[in-house]
């Protein structure tokens, strides 16, 4: 799939004033966009900020159907002020939205524990209404312009497609570069034995890059959620140990997230043995694209935690060996 170039700030301006012909705004290049590039104008009042498609053949407009979904459900989430299927300027599918009040509680320096942990439960009955959104089908969510914007359907079928999908490459590159063979024996084992607890649940609409560094908060006081650019059809507790995975980073604050979570949608003992699952895969898929970049503190935070949850995992399942000894073949392979 082939990105566009960057679009020039020139060309930014024209289609802009398309919809705002009499400003005259500053406008700048955002550096943190990944799956999208992002351009901050300043009107003065307020920010926007436009989000660009780098594939020509990719849309907005499934997100856009997301984001009127949500709000109606009262999610914080930004509001779409403009938006083009396919932008004839600039090539690419464009959206135009507010900027949420705030900033990233990721990045608070002068956010305290409490407040972290207020803003955290915030978003904890938050990101339990986006969950309440159905998906037809699991894993990414198809995003091409030739997508009704009616509808959110995943990649794949099944979880099983979905969980298994680009797993044993990933596996596979981890054995060779950072972990030890007894380690991905286990990995194998403990996801094969646990897929009966990952697949319980119907695919929900996740965020998909759930951490600390999405929510927002204004001095203390939760503000929204923002960034749905990598959203998929998951289990409802996919998001949950994405945060999980996360956290720790700045502050702890899952406990205070689940606790939040559990106001709007309780959550199990199996929920929570479910969670650990999805915090083991994603941070096996997360370390193996870690590992092929320079070294740094997130890859060894994903090494940490990876390593955490496989301990933890042995020990929750251990009891269901107990009833089904032929499965600890698989869990205790390599000790």
């Amino acid at each position: 799939m082939g990105k566009k170039e960057v679009p020039s700030l020139p060309s930014v301006q024209a289609w802009l004033s398309a919809y705002f012909p009499d400003a005259d705004w500053p406008i700048e290049r955002e550096q943190s966009g990944r799956s999208t590039y992002v351009f901050r104008i300043r009107t003065g009042e307020e920010n926007l900020y436009l989000r660009i498609l780098p594939e020509a053949e990719m849309s907005f407009g499934v997100e856009v159907h997301a984001h009127e979904l949500l709000r109606r459900k009262g999610v914080q989430v930004p509001e779409v002020i403009a938006y083009e299927n396919y932008a004839e300027a600039l090539g690419m599918s464009v959206m135009l939205v507010r900027e949420m009040t705030g900033g990233s509680a990721g990045q608070a320096d002068a956010l305290n524990r409490i407040d972290y942990e207020n803003v955290m439960r915030a978003a904890g009955r938050q990101i339990a209404l986006v969950h309440q959104v159905p998906v037809d089908g699991f894993g990414w969510i198809r995003r091409g312009r030739e997508e009704a914007a009616d509808g959110l359907h995943g990649e794949n079928h099944s979880i099983e497609a979905y969980v298994n999908e680009g797993l044993e490459q990933d596996l596979g590159f981890l054995s060779e570069e950072l972990l030890h063979g007894y380690e991905i024996s286990r990995i194998r084992g403990v996801l094969e034995t646990g897929l009966p607890w990952m697949s319980r649940h119907e695919a929900r609409l996740v965020h998909g890059d759930f951490d600390d560094s999405h929510i927002f908060q204004d001095r203390g006081s939760y503000t929204g959620l923002i960034d749905f650019g990598e959203m998929q059809g998951s289990s409802p507790t996919y998001d949950l140990g994405h945060f999980k995975l996360h956290d720790g980073q700045r502050f702890a604050g899952y406990e205070a997230l689940t606790a939040g979570y559990g106001e709007v949608t309780p959550l199990t003992p199996d929920d929570q043995l479910e969670i650990s699952l999805w915090a083991l895969w994603i941070g096996v898929r997360r370390l193996a694209v870690a590992g092929r970049r320079p070294p740094g503190s997130y890859r060894q935070h994903l090494t940490k935690a990876v390593r955490q949850e496989l301990d933890l995992l042995g020990s929750r399942l251990y009891p269901f060996f107990c009833y089904f000894p032929e499965a600890s073949i698989h869990l205790l392979a390599g000790y």
